[in-house]
């Protein structure tokens, strides 16, 4: 595993390269026009809890990869919660009838981050606990990346308004950081896993897949950005 591990780490770079982290770090924008795509996240982050509820836990279990990965869907399926918390303190919990929100959520302004999560869950199917892994793993990069750069407008807004920004901030970034999966002997441990020549090309194929879907949206949440206005003032 430890070309794809590898492999992983390159894309990462990468993916850290995506026009919207450019635009996340423009102290030129108001910090809450770089955030007004988190509505569009929520399909993500809802259907990320529910990927770890059911898709990437398998218990009871007696394969060492499956149990890490059952102890990180336990630290991953609640942070949704703080996306929750973050819009309303954004004044971006916009008021609107169920249907103009199902329409929104289902609508063509977040299709590809919509799609995310069932990328994810199709390629999972099949009783790989190393399939599984990679999807945690992508997920977990690309987490890394996009939270150390919303941190980043997040300390510009606490200047502003002195409010604690749970999902956008030092908080989950922290949280992420300290996750089980991501210590160094558990890293090593991936590492020394053997895998076979046609593995290992199933698992390349399937890390650029899995990235290149989260590089979509992170394409699709900066047009969202820029083309739609926050207009109301900051509470403070």
């Amino acid at each position: 595993m430890k070309e794809v591990l590898a492999l992983i780490q390159k894309r990462k770079q990468e993916f850290a390269e995506l026009p919207l982290f450019d635009y996340l770090q423009d102290k030129s924008i108001d910090p809450r026009q770089r955030l007004a795509f988190a509505p569009c996240l929520v399909p993500l982050a809802t259907g990320f809890s529910d990927l770890c509820k059911y898709g990437f836990r398998e218990e009871p279990t007696t394969n060492t990869i499956q149990a890490i990965i059952n102890l990180h869907t336990y630290e991953e399926q609640d942070h949704w919660h703080w996306l929750m918390e973050d819009l309303q303190k954004l004044d971006l919990d916009k008021s609107l009838k169920f249907t103009d929100t199902l329409k929104f959520m289902w609508g063509e302004e977040t299709k590809k981050t919509r799609q995310v999560c069932p990328k994810i869950e199709r390629s999972i199917l099949i009783s790989d606990p190393l399939q599984k892994l990679i999807g945690v793993l992508v997920s977990e990069v690309t987490g890394n990346v996009f939270f150390s750069n919303t941190e980043q407008v997040v300390k510009q807004l606490q200047g502003i308004g002195k409010k604690q920004y749970r999902f956008f901030g030092n908080h989950h970034l922290t949280q992420e950081n300290n996750h089980n999966i991501n210590r160094r002997n558990v890293v090593e441990f991936f590492a020394q896993i053997e895998i076979t020549d046609e593995q290992r090309q199933v698992y390349f194929a399937l890390v650029d897949e899995l990235f290149e879907a989260y590089a979509e949206s992170m394409d699709e949440l900066l047009v969202y950005a820029k083309t739609h206005k926050v207009e109301q003032p900051l509470a403070v």
